[in-house]
């Protein structure tokens, strides 16, 4: 990778910052966008993506590429979305202990009632054509909203809620910052910094369809997660599909 300014767009309202990015990335080979709110904000594998108007961080960076990328440079864009998140609540915060980064990258809040909620959360897209390539990191952070429907009340937390008051806006710019500043990184960097945020050595998770307790042995380059069960091994690409299990 190399360093980058990316020029901001802004918008009060817009389906999806993800793919307004798309849509700019026709004219522009690196663009930031970010929205106050989302009408079809989405998560992994289509979810949708719940938000107040002004209260969080609605945001894309779009990048094209000039070549197709190998499985280690598209990982890399992973690890790119989750530090610049960590980097970000820890310095807002100052409190790095209160955070958590799941793997793939989301990040965990750990609530007053001691359990880790989801405060943030990445989507990575990446979008092959004959010659080139495009990715898109659409990162949602939860910041001063306080409310959630009730089939997020269990799983969701905000940085208002683990008692931050942080404004969305210095929230969206520092991000913004990091992730200009981390595109400079290599991405055998990236990887490296990636899983030492994650410390996902020996961390025990519940695996869905899979009995039993399971143990995360390492992080390939390519971004896979290789798990052991009972002397079994096998691999993971969904982060949604595992719970870490907390002692």
């Amino acid at each position: 990778m190399q360093a980058m300014g990316f020029p901001h767009f802004r918008y009060q309202t817009v389906s999806s910052t993800n793919d307004v990015a798309r849509e700019l990335l026709r004219q522009f080979p690196c663009v930031f966008v970010s929205a106050l709110f989302q009408t079809r904000g989405r998560g992994r594998h289509g979810r949708s993506w719940f938000g107040e108007f002004g209260n969080n961080v609605y945001c894309s960076l779009g990048i094209r590429h000039a070549h197709l990328l190998s499985a280690s440079e598209a990982a890399s864009y992973l690890a790119l979305g989750a530090l610049a998140l960590w980097e970000t609540v820890s310095t807002l915060t100052t409190a790095p202990e209160m955070f958590r980064v799941k793997y793939p990258n989301d990040l965990l809040g750990r609530c007053p009632d001691g359990i880790w909620r989801k405060l943030a959360g990445v989507l990575v897209e990446h979008i092959r054509k004959p010659t080139e390539q495009l990715t898109i990191i659409g990162i949602g952070l939860n910041v001063r909203q306080t409310s959630f429907p009730p089939s997020l009340v269990e799983s969701a937390t905000s940085l208002a809620l683990l008692g931050f008051d942080i404004a969305p806006e210095e929230a969206l710019q520092h991000l913004k910052g990091s992730l200009e500043a981390l595109s400079s990184t290599s991405p055998a960097e990236l990887l490296q910094r990636w899983r030492a945020v994650l410390k996902l050595e020996g961390q025990r998770l519940l695996v869905q369809g899979k009995p039993g307790i399971w143990t995360a042995r390492r992080l390939l380059d390519d971004g896979r997660l290789e798990i052991e069960h009972c002397g079994m091994r096998t691999f993971v690409t969904d982060g949604d599909s595992i719970r870490y299990v907390f002692d």
